[in-house]
């Protein structure tokens, strides 16, 4: 009996600790979101970094999801990115979020980005839409 009772208090506390970790906060899931836009342009993936921003989506120089999408499309094609987030602070107001962010970024091989860390910075405004955190619009700062 004590067996069984030792066993069920530690699924339980097991579980409740996964519970503990995984958060419905919206700040943690804008982070949560934008470390999958950073894990998969690390990957080389640009379907699942573009997969994030909202179809009225709109970036520097008037840049629209369409043209986002290519440009990742051609700059993972010839080029290893690597990027290290130095900074990232996320602000929400009902459904939309506020993010400002510093990061290093790394190329090799084509050149497009320098051999050396350039750090970068950006805002990022997030809407939540249909129960997901959707990118809107990114401005380099």
């Amino acid at each position: 009996m004590r067996k069984s009772i030792a066993s069920a208090s530690m699924v339980l506390a097991l579980l409740a600790t996964g519970l503990a970790c995984r958060s419905d906060n919206p700040e943690d899931q804008v982070r949560k979101a934008f470390g999958a836009c950073v894990a998969a342009v690390e990957a080389g993936d640009a379907a699942a970094a573009a997969a994030p921003l909202d179809p009225a989506f709109r970036g520097p120089e008037g840049m629209d999801k369409a043209a986002a999408r290519l440009f990742l499309l051609g700059l993972l094609r010839q080029e290893k990115v690597g990027v290290t987030v130095v900074r990232s602070e996320v602000t929400v107001r009902d459904r939309e979020a506020f993010q400002e962010v510093d990061l290093l970024l790394t190329g090799r091989s084509s050149g497009l980005l320098p051999q050396d860390a350039s750090r970068r910075s950006f805002g990022l405004r997030w809407r939540k839409t249909e129960g997901d955190w959707r990118i809107v619009e990114i401005q380099e700062r």
